[in-house]
């Protein structure tokens, strides 16, 4: 009888073992993001200015989960939808340490300081958390094409409809590229609130 306990004992935690192992090397490494771009490839330096007029530099970036989006404030179509979704994140996370929202304007010429502090209010939005940030347009377009990988956005515009991306990037703790969401598409919404958690653990 105690022999037959033993074994039992024995095959139990053989099983165990077994099921962490699987566990540790097929279920928990899936929830590794990749790395995008070049080896090395991160966020380069900057300096915009956010909705309260305070400077934003790449510097603030470090050691926050930050999803970045292009948008302009009389965009009629794209960028309400893609900011009803931003707003859901925000919801989600605007209580959660070391996260934020970047939202960069395309039309740094309509778009100051006060013109973004008006838009960020119909979303409540802290600006600690979510930043709507102007800069020059060169540069604006050069951060979306070269840094953030999400190049469809440049200077042409047409009918005053300004070129840009409905895509969003997703940026580690050390400014590195981890994925890209399509920010009118419910599924990636989903997606993107997953991998958030998984970049906050990362921390850990």
């Amino acid at each position: 009888m105690k022999r037959y306990l033993w074994l039992a004992g024995l095959g139990f935690f053989i099983i165990c073992l077994f099921a962490g192992f699987y566990y540790f090397t097929f279920v928990h490494d899936n929830d590794k993001l990749p790395v995008v771009g070049n080896p090395g490839h991160v966020v380069g330096d900057f300096s915009f200015t956010d909705q309260t007029g305070k400077t934003f530099t790449a510097q603030d970036m470090n050691g926050k989960v930050s999803v970045v989006e292009f948008f302009y404030t009389t965009c009629p179509d794209l960028c309400p939808r893609m900011n009803a979704n931003m707003d859901k994140i925000y919801e989600k996370f605007k209580h959660t340490p070391h996260f934020e929202i970047l939202s960069y304007t395309v039309n740094p010429g309509h778009d100051t300081p006060p013109v973004l502090a008006k838009y960020a209010a119909q979303y409540g939005a802290d600006p600690a958390v979510w930043k709507f940030l102007t800069g020059p347009a060169s540069k604006t377009y050069s951060l979306a094409e070269h840094d953030y990988l999400i190049g469809a956005v440049d200077s042409a515009h047409v009918s005053g409809l300004f070129v840009h991306s409905q895509w969003w990037a997703l940026v580690d703790q050390q400014r590195r590229i981890r994925g890209f969401y399509d920010g009118t598409n419910p599924q990636d919404i989903g997606k993107l609130e997953h991998d958030i958690h998984v970049l906050l653990k990362e921390r850990s």
